[in-house]
């Protein structure tokens, strides 16, 4: 029996070290995304732990932070291998090592370029991971490897050491087997104790509709989330597809058709586009904070400097994407609706209808065309763009072979062969262009390195402004084409950014620079900001103060071609329109011309920041509850009406 005790000591001690292990390793994606792990050190929360249960202490404190449902987790992937013979856990535990680490990790890294997890959804657009090559790449750090330093350890000792592991090592079958459930029950507890206290103090609208996967994490940990996720997932679409239900349904189309109801304020621009071409330049992480800006006496974007004075400028207009970056941005502009939490909607929902820019304006008679130099599947859409409204898509095989400049030909070629391409086009028509060249990680052949900026923050921004500056340059070069061409008089031409560079975290080198004001609303001012350029035929230049984003494109275009709204179910403003602008986040942030309301990843509007932009500080959340009640009401809209694919009903209603 002493030998039989010392058998399962030692599996007990093995696998007590790979708990403690792979919860160090959940510590560190903590710090890496500056989350709360533990309000206390793990002594001292096991001690409050024993208090709990010993002496029917207050639980609350220990649901701050995540210690405890973490490594519930990792006690529910893994007390199995307790029931295993001493080398069969082992390896099993060596493979679990291997496994969890490489999920930690690759969270890790994802959560450095779109401060989220890796859901479901977002695995469903892997091939679209893969072709980013270097730029996943360069989000990597050599010390990102010390996560599988133990795996590599142990697999060497369990390599020279293996045939000493004797059999007669093992422990009584039915004494792996008590342990085992034993500490599967344990696990159990500390994993689903918390979350059902956070279900009965009124947490369940989290698991109910999930509007931030961070949020999920901060209840249920990094493991407790992928588990939760991929129940989501199944549940959701495969065993029981979601449905909106019928008052979702109703309460949706009554929220549209009252803010359709409001009376349309007359402004001078309305109709002033009539009958005008629409081309939009959709421009690769193009961010307001270099219009206008000099870097060592020089412009970064001298041709935009000289546009804006000639067009409509919206200087406070930020982008609202999510996980699906550029196709966020490009479906927030043609939809008028938000991204969702999780995912791209071209991936997940790619035969959905919607009252689009191009479906509009192809009924009332444009010739409609999108044009992008890069594989037609990427983001789906070749089989998106049909059901968009748009005749033609002009990808990759449809451009003549040029210099490659980033991912793909240069914008200066892609944009100069597709204003030869519009020639070809019906008038009127809509055309609708995703440039790509100033792509992450910004690198430049030499030869477009033409800015003097050695001196500047670091690499990262000195690659972003060549970068940009190249593509001003080849919007200046496809402005010039359209003005010979005839087509600049007879078209308004919008330019956009689609989403921020990736580097504007708090406190490196690129907040800092774009960060003017230096304090921290305008760090999140900039983070956010994106440029927005509309020239209009005959309407004088203007800079517009007010705040808006990308699902506001499309009302303030429809209002220019003086096109009926009330037909269509869109959740932008118009820009024009003289009223205080706003613009709601994708996860819940919300800006106005006077407060800006920064939400928590828990989305509870206590944990959030409320900022007086006049006074730029921070006041009473408070204030700030009818921006994050505008907020949560707005997504929850726009999540219906795309998983319930509402539009399409409502079409087919009116036919």
């Amino acid at each position: 029996m002493k030998k039989q005790i010392q058998a399962l000591s030692l599996s007990l001690l093995i696998y007590s070290a790979f708990v403690i292990l792979i919860g160090w390793k959940l510590t560190w994606f903590s710090n890496q995304s500056e989350t709360l792990f533990s309000q206390y050190g793990i002594i001292e929360m096991f001690k409050r732990l024993f208090n709990f249960l010993i002496h029917d202490a207050s639980f609350s404190p220990l649901r701050e932070g995540i210690l405890l449902v973490s490594f519930g987790t990792i006690i529910l992937a893994s007390f199995w291998t307790i029931f295993l013979k001493f080398r069969q856990q082992l390896i099993s535990l060596l493979i679990l090592d291997f496994i969890l680490s490489f999920i930690i990790l690759a969270d890790a890294i994802y959560f450095r370029y779109f401060e989220d997890l890796i859901s479901s959804a977002v695995l469903l657009q892997i091939k679209q991971i893969s072709s980013l090559g270097s730029s996943v790449g360069d989000l990597f750090s050599w010390k990102d490897f010390l996560l599988f330093a133990d795996v590599f350890l142990f697999t060497v000792m369990l390599i020279i050491f293996f045939k000493k592991l004797l059999i007669k090592k093992n422990a009584n079958p039915a004494l792996r087997l008590a342990t085992g459930l034993l500490a599967g029950a344990a696990g159990a507890w500390l994993f689903f104790y918390p979350l059902h206290d956070f279900v009965q103090k009124g947490g369940a609208y989290l698991f109910d509709k999930t509007l931030s996967s961070m949020r999920v994490y901060e209840v249920t940990g990094l493991l407790g989330f992928h588990g939760f996720d991929t129940y989501k997932y199944l549940d959701e679409y495969v065993l029981n597809k979601k449905e909106v239900s019928a008052k979702d349904r109703k309460d949706a189309k009554e929220w549209f058709d009252e803010k359709n109801n409001v009376p349309t304020i007359q402004t001078g621009y309305e109709g002033k586009a009539k009958d005008k071409n629409l081309i939009m330049v959709q421009l690769e992480a193009y961010q307001s904070f270099v219009i206008d800006k000099k870097v060592n006496g020089q412009e970064i974007t001298p041709n935009l400097n000289k546009l804006k004075k000639e067009s409509l400028y919206f200087n406070d207009i930020h982008h609202q994407t999510a996980s699906g970056r550029t196709s966020d941005a490009e479906f927030a502009a043609n939809t008028s609706l938000y991204p969702l939490a999780t995912g791209s909607a071209y991936v997940r929902f790619p035969r959905n209808e919607y009252d689009s820019l191009p479906y509009i304006f192809k009924e009332n008679g444009y010739d409609t065309a999108a044009f992008h130099a890069y594989k037609p599947g990427f983001w789906n859409r070749y089989i998106v763009y049909p059901n968009l409204g748009f005749n033609e898509f002009h990808s990759i095989e449809d451009f003549k072979e040029g210099e490659q400049v980033g991912w793909a030909i240069g914008d200066e070629s892609f944009l100069t062969q597709s204003a030869d391409k519009m020639k070809e086009m019906k008038d009127p028509f809509y055309s609708f262009l995703i440039a790509l060249t100033s792509h992450y990680p910004y690198t430049m052949p030499a030869k477009y390195q033409t800015l003097k900026i050695d001196d500047v923050g670091d690499a990262n921004l000195r690659n972003y402004l060549q970068s940009v500056h190249y593509v001003d340059q080849a919007v200046g070069t496809f402005v010039d084409k359209l003005k010979k061409e005839g087509l600049w008089e007879n078209s308004v031409v919008v330019f956009y950014g689609d989403h921020d560079t990736g580097y504007m975290q708090a406190n490196t080198p690129s907040t800092i620079y774009a960060n003017e004001a230096g304090d921290k609303l305008g760090e999140l001012e900039v983070k956010d900001g994106i440029p927005l350029f509309m020239h209009v035929p005959g309407v004088d230049g203007k800079e517009i103060d007010k705040a808006g984003g990308q699902v506001d494109i499309m009302p303030t275009l429809l209002h220019l071609y003086g096109l009926d709204k009330e037909n269509y179910h869109h959740l932008g403003n118009n820009l024009l329109d003289g009223k205080e602008g706003s613009v709601v986040f994708r996860y819940g942030s919300v800006k106005t011309d006077k407060l800006y309301y920064k939400s928590s990843y828990d989305l509870k509007l206590e944990n959030g920041t409320c900022y007086d932009i006049d006074s730029r500080q921070s006041v009473s959340v408070d204030t700030c509850k009818p921006l994050y009640d505008k907020s949560v009401e707005q997504l929850g809209i726009s999540d219906d009406v795309i998983f319930g694919n509402l539009v399409e009903q409502w079409h087919k209603s009116k036919r």
